[in-house]
């Protein structure tokens, strides 16, 4: 996968209906030439993260490169070739040193019969930009450990004659999955995490 394609699933991974609102990924171009990049690291796995400012490795007036974490942003800038660098310095070398182990994203996984309609809650812990592991999977026997594409399917689960326990999904603990977002398409538009179904 190629950095670009990395760096959205990155972004990608820590979009939850929340986080977007307030943090993203910037790109943006220097006038010495150059690049910055800055990624907010405030409510993700990587919040923790220390990286001090560390001396410009300058190799020449066009290829140069430096980062740092400052106000829960990884902070970096490099010359006019170097933007492959600083996102393959983030993606290989500081993401998997810096993931906390002990943070977890609320997933969704599909039930089986209701694909893109209907998921039950889960944790997972991130594994990398792209990739989480299964570590909790909410109660099928409550209505409330489960998340709705549209309000017709939240009616499904008012129904009192409807047997919650006859839901299915096809993921255990310990499965890996590479989660992308759904938005709804009722009114109260929601954006939440969701595993692809499995073929």
């Amino acid at each position: 996968m190629d950095l670009l394609n990395r760096i959205q699933r990155w972004y990608t991974i820590n979009c939850n209906g929340d986080w977007e609102h307030s943090y993203g990924v910037s790109i943006a171009t220097l006038d010495n030439p150059g690049w910055s990049v800055i990624l907010d690291l405030q409510e993700t796995c990587l919040e923790n993260a220390v990286l001090p400012q560390q001396p410009t490795q300058e190799r020449s007036p066009t290829d140069w490169v430096s980062w740092h974490i400052e106000n829960y942003k990884f902070i970096a800038y490099g010359g006019p070739q170097n933007l492959s660098e600083i996102l393959s310095y983030f993606l290989e070398i500081f993401l998997p040193a810096h993931i906390d182990p002990t943070c977890t994203l609320e997933i969704h996984l599909p039930v089986r019969g209701y694909e893109n309609r209907l998921w039950l809650k889960a944790e997972a812990k991130m594994l990398s930009e792209s990739v989480v592991e299964i570590i909790a999977i909410a109660d099928r026997q409550h209505p409330q450990s489960y998340e709705w594409g549209l309000d017709v399917d939240l009616d499904l689960l008012n129904e009192p004659e409807y047997s919650l326990l006859e839901l299915q999904v096809d993921y255990v603990l310990s499965d890996k999955a590479e989660p992308y977002v759904f938005q709804s398409d009722d009114n109260m538009l929601r954006t939440f995490l969701v595993a692809p179904s499995k073929n």
